[in-house]
């Protein structure tokens, strides 16, 4: 595993391809290059935050609320939140490449976006449940494809 928090505290920049599905549509799974700097000061209600949970599993999330210890954070194709201790956060994201354009994360058409996602909650899960089942089904059908060329093949 990479320790992306050494990184950071040498560095103060790390770019990393995220894999999953809880920050889409913003990002796709291993589909874009994230651009982290080293927190310096407390994040914003929509920052994108990298923290690090108890059991050592780093994350990139959502803030969708700033208290008083940390934060609420929330993957943008997820339902439900999770808290992190200020400290535990140890970047944000500066911006992402979709294809070769860069998106810098306070760029005003992104922030729209960003703000448009959440405006309607449920509206929002509704189109991640129907990407995540139609994701599903497509590789249902590539593994059963591998299958029957496997058997032809031997």
């Amino acid at each position: 595993m990479n320790n992306y928090k050494l990184e950071l505290l040498e560095k103060g920049v790390v770019a990393f391809i995220p894999r999953g599905n809880s920050m889409w549509p913003t990002l796709k799974d291993r589909g874009q290059t994230v651009i982290l700097i080293k927190k310096t000061e407390r994040l914003k209600r929509f920052d994108v935050g990298f923290f690090v949970r108890p059991n050592g599993q780093y994350v990139l999330h959502r803030v969708i609320q700033v208290t008083e210890k940390g934060y609420v954070f929330q993957g943008d194709g997820q339902d439900f939140t999770e808290t992190a201790l200020e400290e535990d956060v140890i970047a944000y994201m500066e911006g992402f490449y979709r294809g070769k354009r860069y998106v810098e994360a306070n760029n005003s058409k992104y922030l729209k976006e960003v703000e448009r996602l959440y405006s309607n909650d449920k509206k929002r899960i509704k189109r991640v449940n129907c990407y995540l089942k139609r994701k599903a089904f497509i590789n249902r059908i590539r593994h059963f494809l591998r299958l029957k060329v496997k058997k032809v093949v031997e």
